[in-house]
């Protein structure tokens, strides 16, 4: 079974049309096919906390936030952490080396889960990166290929 890391941005545009993308749209359809989904371990309460701002400015509603995490249930996620050990060791060089990549939490997260999970490739949002906030709208996320791992 192909296991592929996503983190909140990706599943949050899945909820919020005119936050969708080709590329997000494509890894949910991967998960519907039955690819394993790998979060990080706050995956969750980053997704609720988006959510609730949504019912806040009337995006959404309180029963579509119910029957969005439904819909995640059944996509069943397996929810990883990135331990210090992995953070200081292997993430840390990945980010070092690869001066695209910024270590923020859920990218080292996603990455230290790439790496223990020997997965495919990690989708990582392209707004991530340093210096890429006016091309994130319209950029594609970044891969990182499993030769990395």
């Amino acid at each position: 079974m192909t296991r592929i890391v996503i983190d909140a941005s990706v599943t949050l545009s899945w909820c919020f049309p005119d936050e969708q993308t080709p590329v997000a749209l494509s890894v949910l359809d991967r998960l519907k096919g039955g690819e394993q989904a790998i979060v990080p371990a706050f995956w969750s309460v980053e997704v609720l906390n988006t959510l609730l701002l949504g019912e806040r400015k009337g995006r959404i509603t309180a029963e579509q936030t119910k029957a969005f995490f439904d819909i995640l249930r059944v996509l069943n996620p397996a929810l990883d952490y990135a331990s210090l050990e992995r953070v200081a060791g292997p993430v840390q060089v990945i980010c070092r080396d690869h001066s695209s990549l910024h270590p923020m939490p859920s990218l080292t997260t996603s990455v230290g889960t790439a790496l223990r999970s020997r997965i495919t490739a990690a989708i990582i949002p392209f707004s991530m990166c340093p210096g890429t906030s006016r091309l994130a709208a319209q950029s594609p996320p970044l891969l990182i290929p499993s030769s990395l791992s």
